[in-house]
């Protein structure tokens, strides 16, 4: 099985070198590691990692939540936020992007391999789910669409059965009104 390829967003560079070496070191694939926001954007259209390893506060103008915010909503990417800080706001900051972890510096490598395959198994899970709601809303509009089609023939024959009805009861009052009624009464189903 292929190693899943993870995308590191560090601006400290020494930080971001040795956390790429504990990644290979816990079998995990690096794709690269970049400095801003901006630039992973960029590199993910075009990468697509498993995972995303985020620093919360980095170079440029889009800071670690802003981007992970638009990597769950434009490519639905699991981040896994890595930071010295944990102050409330911080915190509170960080749960808007939806993260599939959070862990602070400085980290352990048991902590970070857990915390990195928590986050591969709720991305898949994620994407199942995502999956069988699409199939499902794909079915309902199918069922919609024959519920509406059925409703239609209902009319239509329903509309014939009444023509049909009234057709019988103006021949009868003919057949009564000409003095036939006995001989050629037509009876209603």
């Amino acid at each position: 099985m292929d190693k899943p390829q993870l995308l590191i967003v560090e601006d400290e560079v020494i930080v971001a070198a040795d956390l790429a070496e504990r990644l290979v070191r816990l079998g995990y694939g690096v794709l690269g590691s970049v400095a801003s926001g901006e630039e992973a954007l960029v590199l993910v259209q075009t990468r697509r990692p498993a995972l995303v390893l985020m620093d919360i506060r980095l170079q440029g103008l889009m800071d670690g939540v802003a981007a992970a915010g638009e990597m769950r909503s434009r490519f639905q990417l699991p981040v896994v936020f890595l930071t010295a800080y944990a102050e409330g706001g911080t915190l509170q900051r960080a749960k808007l992007a939806e993260p599939y972890g959070y862990i602070l510096k400085p980290v352990e490598d048991r902590e970070l391999e857990i915390v990195i395959e928590m986050a591969l198994y709720k991305s898949q899970v994620d994407l199942a789910i995502s999956h069988a709601n699409m199939q499902l809303e794909q079915r309902l509009m199918e069922l919609r669409e024959k519920c509406a089609e059925l409703e239609r023939f209902n009319k239509v024959t329903v509309g014939r059965e009444l023509h049909m009805i009234e057709l019988k009861q103006e021949v009868n009052a003919l057949l009564q009104a000409t003095g036939q009624a006995e001989k050629y009464r037509i009876v209603h189903d």
